[in-house]
């Protein structure tokens, strides 16, 4: 069973304040190695966009030697126009010295090619988005599947030029796919994937795998045309396979398109893990390893200490013996051991108290047993000198009146050897002591060879004497009041009938007795008065009552608890 008060231990609030003590050094600790982790990450970012960058520098010499040769058709665009004779063979020489290039041409507003590289015109204004393109007048990269000029896939750039300050078209330059270099054998180590060309439309222009292949590389839910930008990116996602791909984007300079390279990041995802992990790890492991010191430390220092200090004083509240060796060998801190000290120097001292007070007790005990004694002893002394005038009495009277005074002085002396007889704090077995009083007083009145019958339902009582001395002295006066009523019936045996019961503090006595023939004299009345007198000693109330052949006394009071007297100052 778990006890509620746990969290009042040691240990509990040791771990509770140290771990508050340690917080804030666990978040700075999270914050420095988020903040490393972060420039790490911002360190490999840049030194994949490096490596992005010198993958794309083949497309980018391609493209930029491709702008320059359109730029440079361009400024002669207006003289070849004119002379339509002379353009297919400049542009064919052209393209045979280059051969990075397919084909190049001339392409006016209406869409119709009649000056390029190959000597046949071709009518580009049904192509899709050619409005669009005319219209907007920028310089453009495209892609064309089968180009119609050489049959194979190109991508096409397209510069515009000019005739006295107006648009009048492009120069479009051509570059074949299978002109595109592979890339380095160390980029492909280093988990280079695929390297793609795209446009700001978001139109896939080049890639070393298929364009099948490359679409499955692309990122997840995002489109290209919205990475194209000009500063450089890398970002972590998920492509269409689910693959987990680091991106890196940068764009061309002096070109409308952009260059990603995706890289594989199973050989990092460990690390990421760990990374990921670390700034939490370091505060729990330097949690533990504070809580394991403390724990040691409050263990070694304090708790064993406390815990040998309890057993002893466990030993001592039981057996009032404790062993007070110290082991040398378990380094106690002074504290605790002037603790320890300080408990034997107070358990020696209660040991010493103890033992003066149960001296202090028996004497006393002994004392008020021998007051009990000598007062027991002049009573019988008393008893035996009436004894003595009862014998020399010269009237029945006189006999009887020294009787009863006698049986008054039997019960005291009775009383007073239960007294000093008692183990039970003072108290008196009044249940014992009323049978002994009965029982005397029918010896004393039937010594002439009479029988009484007696039937006793007596229980064990436990009364102080402030209350035992009056119920001893009401039954003796009951029982010499039915000794002379008694009598002497032919029909029946006389009898007397004593009950005492308890209930919780509630006590019941009735005392019954039968009644026959017998010569009374007149009564004084004064057993009847004491019995009232001591009914209220007792705190209780008698009811009386009698038939013809029989006399009840009944008695109810309540046993009360030892009141000490009032100290007279």
């Amino acid at each position: 069973m778990i006890d509620k008060r746990w969290f009042r231990r040691l240990n509990v609030q040791l771990v509770a304040l140290l771990t508050l003590a340690l917080l804030p050094l666990g978040s700075i600790a999270i914050f420095q190695t988020n903040r490393v982790a972060e420039e790490a990450d911002q360190n490999v970012s840049e030194a994949f966009l490096g490596l992005a960058q010198r993958a794309a520098r083949a497309e980018q010499v391609l493209i930029e030697r491709a702008v320059g040769a359109a730029r440079l058709f361009g400024s002669v665009a207006p003289d070849l126009l004119t002379d339509a004779s002379a353009c297919a063979p400049m542009l064919s020489r052209f393209v045979a010295a280059n051969e990075e290039f397919s084909f190049v041409g001339v392409l006016p507003l209406t869409g119709i090619v009649e000056c390029s590289s190959v000597e046949q015109v071709i009518d580009f204004s049904d192509y899709p988005n050619f409005d669009e393109i005319m219209a907007r007048q920028t310089a453009t990269i495209v892609l064309n599947r089968a180009a119609p000029a050489s049959g194979e896939s190109v991508f096409v750039v397209s510069e515009p030029f000019k005739i006295e300050g107006e648009f009048a078209g492009f120069v479009s330059v051509s570059i074949p796919h299978r002109q595109l270099y592979g890339t380095d054998d160390y980029l492909e180590d280093l988990g280079l994937v695929e390297l793609i060309t795209f446009s700001e439309e978001g139109t896939v222009l080049t890639s070393r795998s298929s364009f099948e292949e490359a679409q499955n590389e692309l990122p997840r839910g995002l489109e290209l045309s919205g990475l194209s930008a000009t500063e450089p990116q890398t970002f972590h996602a998920e492509n269409i396979n689910g693959v987990q791909r680091r991106y890196s984007v940068v764009t061309l300079q002096g070109s409308p398109a952009s260059v990603m390279a995706i890289w594989n990041m199973r050989p990092g995802s460990a690390g990421r893990l760990a990374n990921s992990l670390l700034p939490m790890i370091f505060p729990v492991l330097m949690w533990f390893a504070s809580m394991g010191v403390a724990m040691l430390a409050m263990n070694t220092l304090v708790l064993r200490h406390l815990r040998n200090l309890q057993q002893s004083m466990d030993e001592f509240a039981d057996t009032r013996q404790a062993n007070f060796e110290r082991d040398e060998q378990l380094l106690t801190p002074i504290e605790i051991e002037n603790l320890e000290i300080n408990f034997q120097r107070m358990s020696e001292e209660i040991m010493r108290d103890e033992a003066n007070l149960e001296n202090a007790l028996r004497e006393k005990d002994v004392l008020v047993k021998e007051i009990h004694h000598r007062v027991k002893n002049n009573l019988q002394l008393i008893s035996s000198i009436m004894n003595m005038q009862i014998r020399s009495a010269k009237h029945e009277e006189t006999q009887d009146i020294l009787r009863r005074l006698q049986e008054r002085v039997l019960s005291l002396a009775t009383i007073h050897r239960d007294l000093y007889q008692s183990q039970d704090g003072g108290r008196v077995n009044a249940g014992a002591l009323i049978a002994e009083i009965v029982e005397k007083s029918v010896e004393i009145v039937t010594v002439d060879g009479g029988h009484v019958d007696v039937q006793s339902n007596v229980a064990p009582l436990l009364l102080f004497p402030d209350q035992a001395v009056p119920l001893s002295l009401l039954v003796a006066e009951a029982a010499a009041n039915a000794m002379k009523h008694i009598g002497d019936t032919k029909s029946q045996t006389p009898r007397i009938d004593v009950t005492l019961k308890q209930d919780d503090r509630a006590c019941l006595l009735v005392f019954a007795n039968s009644i026959g023939n017998s010569v009374v004299e007149e009564s004084t009345g004064l057993g009847s008065k004491l019995m009232q007198a001591f009914a209220i000693q007792l705190g209780g109330k008698i009811d009386v009552t009698h038939t013809d052949d029989q006399y009840t006394l009944t008695l109810h009071f309540n046993a009360m608890e030892f009141e000490p007297e009032a100290k007279d100052y």
